[in-house]
């Protein structure tokens, strides 16, 4: 709490040395809009990962410290990904952690025809009060940093939401939106389905997407279709290949680097914003830019990173996608 509020003081001086006291009582005062607002409950709470649950997933949960008393919800037939006590990364998040286990339906789109299928996915989500949170803290954050003018608050969360430009449709994105890019999830583990465009069926852990290979084949981080070694099309994947999402003993990167869940924010724009965010590398144990290569200390940033803001009113990967975006978001 000492370190919240040290921020916070922190921050109300850096907006007010920008724009001046009754710029920073401007920015103070503007109100998160209503209809965003609304609309970050209805995602959550729509969502067949987000309470309640849906009637295509069906939901448990797992306390980090007590996995081995867990048991399967009815209607489970069967756990794909073995029993959670088997998850050797389960204690990397603290005892007592509480995690939604969830089994669920949901098509992949992009696909002729379209493909439905069954997988298993564990998270460890924010309320919709807690994102809205993260998204207000985010742009007050992005508008004292830049000295943006604080009418821009509006549209920059409406950005942050809906990704820009605005108007357009989803694949016509210049950058995506947190409802596109995790629709406000934080994946621990498990198979996520998106777009074919996006890769179909992809494996998460801690909060990025996951490279899975397959002996004898090109190296592919997706289970939309199980390929051939030329690349075409054989069948579908089975339930048995869904299941190692929860597997994978040293994960690897998804191509180009993974971005981190809520946001999408990559490596470059989390160092970048440190300095901005009046943070520094050793509070996250890193020296250099390159301490953030591999892909398991990115990992455990980000895991680190999301379950201190759980316990805080922002997000410094939130922050840092916003603050990267900014001469979109505020001009």
């Amino acid at each position: 709490m000492a370190k919240t509020a040290r921020r916070l003081a922190l921050g109300a001086a850096v907006l007010a040395s920008i724009c001046g006291p009754a710029s920073a009582q401007q920015v103070a005062t503007q109100a998160f809009p209503a209809e965003v607002r609304g609309q970050v409950e209805e995602m959550m709470s729509r969502s067949v990962l987000a309470p309640p649950a849906s009637p295509a997933a069906t939901c448990g949960t797992i306390v980090v410290g007590q996995e081995k008393n867990w048991a399967a919800p009815a209607p489970w037939k069967r756990v794909f990904s073995h029993h959670p006590s088997e998850w050797s990364w389960l204690r990397q998040y603290p005892a007592g952690t509480n995690l939604r286990f969830c089994q669920y339906t949901s098509r992949v789109t992009g696909t002729q025809p379209e493909v439905s299928y069954t997988a298993e996915v564990v998270t460890l989500n924010p309320t919709p009060a807690q994102l809205t949170t993260w998204m207000d803290s985010a742009c007050r954050t992005a508008i004292q940093v830049t000295g943006a003018p604080p009418d821009r608050f509006d549209e920059c969360v409406r950005g942050l939401y809906w990704g820009l430009p605005l108007q357009a449709p989803d694949d016509r994105k210049k950058f995506l939106g947190l409802r596109q890019f995790s629709g406000g999830q934080f994946v621990v583990a498990g198979a996520v389905t998106l777009d074919q465009s996006r890769g179909g069926v992809v494996c998460h852990r801690d909060g990025v997407a996951l490279l899975r290979e397959r002996p004898g084949l090109p190296a592919i981080g997706y289970f939309v279709l199980t390929e051939t070694p030329d690349g075409k099309t054989a069948k579908q994947v089975t339930d048995g290949e869904l299941a190692e999402c929860f597997k994978i003993g040293s994960p690897k990167d998804w191509p180009g680097g993974s971005a981190a869940q809520p946001a999408g924010t990559t490596r470059d724009q989390f160092w970048n914003a440190l300095p901005k965010l009046g943070r520094t590398p050793a509070e996250f144990g890193l020296s250099t830019r390159a301490d953030l290569e591999p892909s398991e200390v990115w990992r455990r940033v980000v895991r680190e990173t999301h379950l201190a803001a759980l316990r805080s009113n922002n997000h410094v990967l939130i922050d840092a996608w916003v603050l990267a975006h900014a001469s979109d978001l505020l001009r």
